[in-house]
């Protein structure tokens, strides 16, 4: 083991307890790797690693990418380490200048960086899904008021809020990605070092727009991985919303028929077609929002510098990732194949303000209006559907496109520099 010291070794249920699951470590292999080279290249044009030496480290490391995939020993850090000084002896020397907590640091951003962008992509065509059913699938049914008929609505207002509401989730996500988007690489144990390295190459190389500056501040860890989640537990906020009015407007009310596919049975109610899909995301909603309050009380007790309890974000950060893809994956489709009911009762009082306004037009005012409806409990009916409406994108789905191909482009121009040399 690398970080094995001869005069003070931690035992064995030591090493067992402050270890993380490997399901963690083997997700941020990738990103260890890309880091790993990006530091290597820097360590070369710094003068510590030779030509010789950069193309060796390059060659195990670009091969460790291809064809590793799970982890073994202490941590990511030290497997990758590792295998590259069983291939080198110039992976000894690829540690320098470095800390395990600044690499975590950098890994962890560029697993919330690529994330980010995957869920960005997930939700717009979780919006593109609701803005066709909103076109296509439009027809009147009530707006609720108090869980009461209140107003003349449409399933394309309805659908095109839900849209609207991810739209502004894909602003703060863009927001958070532009926090994110800053490379702490060079904090080393949270101080810094005194060898010359060069961060801006670092943070070129890697593809962030900016370097975090203050070494004390890159060890924070936990905070950027709180306003992710905090941005994703909005976003389940609105599924989970959602999710609500499906169960209500397919069963109660029977607006919507929920495809034979996206339910379940009973094991001994034959009769049974159960919304599971819809409970389960208003339940994944509470374990999002649950990690978001974890992290915040993991971080909120700690002093300034490295700590170890932050390592204990990581799991809750995978997770959450892990339950908004999912559930925004289950539920694009279920949209996509929600159909309409046949027949629904729509209690008439919903068009009592409307016979009011007609009423306001023929020159009464409104509160003797709105007394004479009360009282008469007549109405003028019409089948006017209200249109679907939801703010623009803007410039959303274009930002999203090219920060997916700036990431892809940082990742492939590392791994192939090796055989460039």
């Amino acid at each position: 083991m690398l970080w094995e010291n001869t005069e003070h070794s931690a035992s064995e249920a030591t090493l067992q307890y402050t270890m993380e699951p490997k399901a963690f470590e083997n997700r941020f292999l990738p990103y260890d790797v890309l880091t790993n080279l990006a530091h290597v290249t820097m360590l070369n044009r710094q003068g510590f690693v030779t030509d010789d030496e950069l193309a060796e480290l390059r060659a195990a490391l670009t091969d460790l990418y291809h064809e590793a995939d799970e982890v073994e020993g202490e941590d990511v850090h030290t497997f990758v380490e590792e295998q590259v000084t069983q291939r080198t002896e110039a992976g000894k020397k690829m540690h320098l200048a470095r800390s395990r907590n600044d690499q975590i640091f950098v890994d962890t951003r560029l697993f919330m960086k690529d994330a980010t962008i995957d869920l960005a992509h997930r939700i717009l065509a979780f919006i593109d899904a609701l803005d066709e059913f909103a076109a296509e699938k439009n027809m009147l049914i009530p707006g609720y008021t108090h869980q009461q008929q209140a107003m003349p609505s449409s399933t394309g207002l309805w659908a095109s809020s839900y849209a609207d509401a991810l739209v502004d989730d894909l602003k703060s996500l863009r927001a958070t990605f532009r926090i994110i988007d800053a490379n702490p690489l060079g904090a080393a144990a949270s101080y810094g070092t005194t060898l010359d390295i060069d961060r801006d190459l670092t943070t070129e190389l890697l593809g962030f727009s900016q370097k975090q500056h203050n070494p004390i501040y890159c060890s924070n860890r936990g905070k950027q991985e709180l306003q992710l989640l905090q941005t994703l537990d909005l976003v389940m906020l609105d599924i989970q919303k959602m999710a609500e009015d499906l169960i209500n407007f397919s069963e109660d009310q029977q607006f919507f028929e929920l495809p034979d596919e996206y339910c379940t049975g009973s094991s001994i109610m034959p009769q049974k077609r159960n919304p599971d899909i819809l409970e389960l995301a208003r339940a994944k909603a509470e374990e999002v929002s649950a990690s978001k309050e974890a992290i915040r009380r993991i971080i909120g007790k700690l002093p300034s510098g490295y700590n170890r309890d932050s390592q204990q974000t990581k799991g809750h950060l995978i997770e959450s990732v892990d339950t908004v893809r999912a559930t925004v994956d289950i539920l694009t489709p279920l949209v996509e194949e929600l159909e309409l009911a046949d027949d629904f009762d729509i209690d008439e009082g919903i068009f009592a303000a409307y016979t009011a306004n007609q009423k306001v037009k023929a020159g009464m005012s409104f509160r003797d209006a709105y007394h004479e409806v009360k009282q008469s409990q007549e109405y003028e009916v019409h089948d006017e559907v209200a249109e679907p409406v939801r703010q623009p994108l803007g410039d959303l789905r274009e930002f999203w496109s090219e920060e997916r191909a700036d990431f892809d482009a940082m990742s492939e121009r590392l791994l192939t520099a090796a055989d460039e040399e």
